[in-house]
């Protein structure tokens, strides 16, 4: 299974000298199989750079799962360049949010907002309501599919992604250890959702000092997510959701701060562009 990162950031895009090793752009990943099928997860800034991976048409369409509607999830969509071409046809799965907007990704293209109206769209756009919370994953374009509600006020999914033999995690917007208004799963729970990942990719959004005035806005610190990594035994660990203020000098400190700690399992700091096989 290939993993390409499109987009690592929370909140806002940052573009510029001082985020140009890891990027700037919001929350987009494309995950592949074996057999050449893909996947899309969110749809924030960087989606318009995996525009590129979707030249040709499929016969099983472009499939786009959604962890939040929060615009670093769905902002890109208006620049995907396949929603512009009638040949192409796209499955939109919305998020286990509390409010249930299945169609907020295309109301952002909708009066004042867009000079492009999302039911001017040529290509054909159909919104699944498919739910991923059961026991047994769903299949999804040649992967299995199993889904969690993060920690957040506003709800949100946490991705089980399966296929050639391998198992990868996306956790984005995911506060471990949150107050009990918006706790949907306690940590232990959490370590058995994730238990043996090939790759868990989540939510390090703030530095550990920063956390304790961060409480209760639905992000990990980095050192929950390495945490969370232990407990699950995991194979790999990989760190996503930089915020806007976290610049590449920063993500170098912490990163030679944690290889001095020795962990029990690999880690990174996602890095914009990068390719890599779980």
């Amino acid at each position: 299974m290939k993993i390409r990162f499109f987009g690592n950031r929370a909140g806002i895009p940052v573009p510029g000298p001082n985020t140009n090793k890891y990027g700037g752009n919001t929350y987009c990943f494309v995950v592949s199989n074996e057999a050449g099928q893909q996947l899309v997860i969110n749809a924030g800034s960087g989606i318009r750079l995996a525009s590129t991976l979707f030249q040709q048409n499929s016969i099983n369409g472009i499939h786009l799962l959604l962890s939040q509607n929060h615009w670093d999830h769905i902002q890109g969509f208006p620049f995907f360049e396949p929603i512009y071409d009638r040949h192409k046809t796209l499955f939109i799965y919305p998020p286990d949010q509390n409010d249930h907007h299945e169609t907020a990704i295309m109301e952002q293209m909708a009066k004042s907002f867009s000079a492009t109206k999302f039911h001017q769209l040529p290509a054909t756009i159909t919104i699944k309501k498919t739910r991923f919370e059961g026991v047994e994953p769903v299949e999804v374009n040649g992967f299995n599919v199993q889904s969690i509600q993060v920690n957040h006020p506003e709800g949100g999914s946490a991705f089980k992604i399966e296929a050639d033999g391998k198992t990868l995690i996306i956790v984005t917007n995911n506060e471990l250890f949150a107050p009990t208004s918006h706790c949907f799963h306690e940590f232990e729970e959490w370590s058995l959702f994730c238990s043996g990942a090939d790759l868990l990719l989540h939510d390090g959004r703030f530095m550990n000092h920063e956390m304790v005035n961060k409480i209760g806005q639905g992000h990990s610190c980095i050192d929950d997510a390495m945490k969370l990594a232990t407990a699950a035994e995991i194979g790999m660990l990989g760190i996503i959701g930089h915020d806007p203020n976290t610049d590449d000098e920063m993500i170098d400190q912490i990163t030679q701060s944690l290889f001095e700690q020795r962990p029990e399992f690999s880690f990174f700091f996602a890095k914009e562009g990068r390719t890599m096989y779980v």
